[in-house]
């Protein structure tokens, strides 16, 4: 199960091992941060490709997977917006 993960942004890119659940908390931990700092980003991990978009001042939205609000990170997949729990279900 030796993967990476490669968190795009605007002005590099970063890859993360992503051998287990721990490295992809950490992924995760970094995603976050990095949309912060960055307003949007990508991160591919294994076929999932998820655009991130950190928009403080966006109208809430829901959880296409849970159906609870989602605040202002957001995780998209194929036109579906993912809270950051429902995301990190998908890794």
């Amino acid at each position: 199960m030796n993967r990476l993960a490669k968190i795009n942004f605007n002005g590099g890119t970063r890859l993360m091992p992503a051998r287990n659940r721990y490295d992809r908390e950490l992924i995760f931990e970094e995603v976050e941060f990095c949309a912060r700092r960055h307003g949007a980003i990508t991160l591919e991990l294994g076929d999932a490709a998820l655009h991130v978009d950190h928009t403080p001042d966006a109208p809430p939205r829901q959880c296409s997977g849970c159906g609870d609000p989602i605040g202002a990170l957001v995780f998209s997949l194929l036109k579906r917006a993912l809270c950051g729990h429902c995301a990190r279900g998908l890794s």
